[in-house]
């Protein structure tokens, strides 16, 4: 195959890969169980994205390899630029993962989830360097929400859920206990929306990255694909209502303020969107407006998630009250349940601070620490810096900090305007941490990122209106 043929061939594939990110269909290959009941987070599996995630990953090498083959720099003697330290840096990084699952006390999670980081970290770099284009990347992450959207106002509105294997979707039963539910004597159970994930605020946290991507391909879409991303966005909103997953909610509300702030701000000066880059502007990410009109379109999705908020809020305000004012013993005993979730967390880092208690062995260290308890109790803690210094220790924190302090350098990014970016993501790093313990997360997390930031890396292939 010649490069072209590659090129192509790892265009698509990544797109059906964003696609398909969603659907949870996976091999197990080993189940783990606690006095006979199932410990969720010791289960060993390969999703079937995954591996199409490292058909993926291997088409990028190859590509890679054919690039450096015909680069005029073939041959040249090996020096320290900034991107082969940043290379260097994510090599260590995950390295160390890999490394001290020799020592974590469940070796086999520790190499999943070093596999997941991993795999993270090099679709990381394929979408930072390599030939896929950035807009249809979103494209195709943003169709993907489609389907598993209106699963999700199914299963809401249905009060049921069906299991499939191919589709890698689990039952949920409303009166089952371990379900995600609504609870309080005035208005019963109810089921909250799990669409295709392992729970609803996971499928919380999936919206809010689609509804970003939506907004983001809104700037500069032709006419009658605004039209279809205004039908798409309050599908993703209503699927989002009804997870009633307060860190996605937060979590939108922020994404809906940054995307104002940007418009208000390019309506003021009239000019391409600089959205605070440094050293260069990204051309036609948002053209200049010419007309009031133009600028008005550019607040129909924001109009249309609040408006099919309110409405849904209206109709369904009992549950609203229950979920954002908890009286019930249910989600009493959840925010109880988070809140003490911290207090373990810090015991368990006083004893293994220095490289931590390996990737994924978070619950299981948990389990010796505190033995006596139900295999259910047994959560990781809700915060992904939490759960992440837990696991990886001091030495991780150090490897994350140099790779992120390299990928500044590299990218020439204000650090003012990389945390304004972050701020987003805020709500679901510290209220959850499904950004780190779970495949979908990790790939979700890195994957948005990881295209946000091409956009500035090469105008003919990441501008969203190349």
């Amino acid at each position: 195959m010649n490069n072209m043929n590659v090129e192509k061939l790892l265009q698509y594939t990544t797109y059906l890969f964003l696609f398909l990110l969603p659907w949870q269909t996976i091999l197990l290959l080993e189940e783990r169980f606690v006095d006979g009941v199932k410990w969720e987070y010791g289960t060993i599996g390969l999703y079937a994205t995954e591996i199409l995630g490292w058909v993926v990953v291997l088409l990028f090498m190859v590509w890679y390899v054919k690039q450096v083959r015909g680069s005029k720099f073939r041959g040249e003697k090996f020096r320290w630029s900034k991107d082969r330290v940043f290379l260097f840096y994510i090599f260590l990084f995950t390295s160390y993962g890999v490394l001290m699952a020799f020592f974590a006390g469940d070796s086999d999670v520790a190499f999943q989830h070093a596999q997941w980081v991993m795999l993270g970290a090099l679709l990381f770099l394929l979408f930072y360097i390599g030939p896929v284009k950035a807009k249809s990347a979103l494209w195709a992450f943003v169709l993907g929400s489609v389907p598993v959207s209106f699963l999700g106002i199914w299963q809401f509105l249905s009060q049921s859920t069906f299991a499939s294997t191919l589709l890698g979707v689990s039952q949920h039963v409303v009166f089952e206990s371990g379900t995600s539910i609504i609870q309080s004597p005035d208005i019963g159970r109810w089921l909250r929306a799990y669409g295709s994930f392992s729970h609803p605020n996971v499928f919380g946290g999936y919206l809010v990255f689609a509804i970003a991507s939506t907004l983001l391909l809104s700037f500069s879409a032709e006419k009658w694909k605004r039209v279809a991303l205004q039908a798409i966005v309050v599908l993703q909103s209503a699927a989002l209502f009804f997870t009633f997953s307060r860190s996605a909610w937060v979590a939108v509300g922020i994404v809906l303020l940054f995307y104002c702030s940007i418009v208000v701000r390019h309506a003021k000066f009239g000019r391409g969107l600089k959205l605070g880059w440094r050293t260069r502007e990204v051309p036609h990410l948002v053209p200049p407006l010419v007309n009031g009109r133009r600028r008005a379109e550019m607040f129909f999705p924001v109009i249309s998630i609040l408006l099919t908020f309110f409405v849904l809020s209206f109709l369904f305000m009992p549950l609203v009250h229950t979920r954002f004012f908890p009286t019930s013993q249910n989600e009493v005993a959840s925010i109880t349940d988070r809140v003490a979730g911290y207090s373990d967390a810090w015991h368990l880092f006083q004893n293994n601070w220095v490289i931590g208690v390996g990737g994924g062995n978070y619950t299981y260290a948990l389990m010796h620490a505190l033995p006596g308890h139900d295999v259910w109790w047994y959560q990781p803690v809700h915060n992904v810096g939490a759960l992440f210094i837990v696991e990886y220790g001091v030495f991780g924190i150090v490897l994350l900090f140099l790779v992120i302090l390299n990928f500044i350098r590299n990218l020439k990014l204000d650090i003012k305007n990389l945390f304004a970016y972050l701020v987003i993501l805020i709500p679901v790093i510290f209220l959850d941490h499904y950004l780190w313990s779970s495949f979908t997360g990790v790939i979700l997390f890195v994957s948005f990122l990881a295209l946000f930031f091409s956009i500035q890396k090469n105008e003919a292939e990441a501008s969203l209106c190349s």
